[in-house]
């Protein structure tokens, strides 16, 4: 039996081929659930694929196991897919977050109200992954932006754009490990490592520790990595990611992250 089966798309990327470094290829079991017909049966299971590719097929699968096999749990797969149901999620217990508009389904009226109390706007994929798809507007660009959209691809959000704030990536592994990378893009919209970001490792402010690990603990999530800004001495939690990757993170911290993920709780626990 593998001691690990992924569900991944891309057995290319350096989370997964990491991963079979560590444990050795006789201990890996690799599941494309669009290809493949049988999961292959394994120890634990990961979950590492997305909603960019615009099906829910591999939580369907990974729904099948064993709830205690699985990392991370299909709740907070699920629960953090999308930005609008993880913002949703947000504010129902009350994470400091940004303003927010979906822009299916919203009218033209309302989107301009939101362009005149915030002239400058990030405009967000609602599923999305390494930065793409994350751009700057002012209304007169946006309108250009949107017209050629609208009616064919309307998966997209906007909020304010902050600038002049500290954005943070804070990895964790529950209750075991974290780390915090001060990142930082060319674009100032899009921090991430395939998007040319650089980052330099931190430490998460003593103040915001407590929100950050009632966040953690309420998201059901074993692992994941928080995106944040740290704006006037205020916390906004942009994002929490429960398929991070981890090079950036391993190339500026020089850990090991891989082991420490494999030497983690939920990795080790034999039920």
């Amino acid at each position: 039996m593998n001691k690990l089966v992924i569900i991944t798309k891309n057995e290319k990327t350096y989370f997964v081929e990491r991963l079979i470094k560590e444990l050795g290829q006789n201990e890996v079991g690799l599941f494309n659930p669009w290809t493949d017909l049988i999961l292959p049966e394994g120890e634990r299971y990961l979950v590492r694929t997305t909603g960019i590719y615009g099906s829910d097929l591999d939580l369907l699968m990974a729904g099948t196991l064993p709830p205690d096999k699985l990392i991370n749990p299909m709740l907070a797969l699920k629960r953090f897919r999308s930005k609008s149901s993880q913002y949703t999620w947000f504010e129902e217990l009350d994470f400091p977050v940004l303003h927010w508009l979906p822009l299916q389904g919203t009218d033209a009226l309302t989107i301009e109200k939101f362009f005149r109390l915030y002239p400058r706007v990030v405009v967000k994929p609602l599923v999305g992954q390494g930065g793409w798809g994350i751009e700057s507007h002012t209304w007169s660009t946006f309108k250009t932006w949107w017209k050629k959209r609208k009616g064919i691809d309307e998966s997209y959000l906007i909020q304010p754009l902050i600038t002049g704030a500290r954005e943070l990536r804070y990895f964790f592994i529950k209750s075991e490990f974290s780390v915090t990378l001060e990142r930082k893009s060319k674009s100032g919209i899009a921090a991430n490592f395939k998007q040319q970001g650089q980052a330099s490792e931190t430490q998460l402010p003593s103040e915001f520790q407590e929100t950050i690990d009632q966040l953690i603990d309420k998201s059901g999530a074993l692992y994941g990595a928080i995106d944040l800004l740290i704006d006037d001495g205020r916390l906004i939690i942009l994002e929490l990611n429960t398929v991070p990757g981890v090079e950036q993170l391993e190339q500026v911290s020089g850990l090991n992250i891989i082991q420490k993920f494999l030497t983690a709780n939920f990795f080790c626990h034999k039920d």
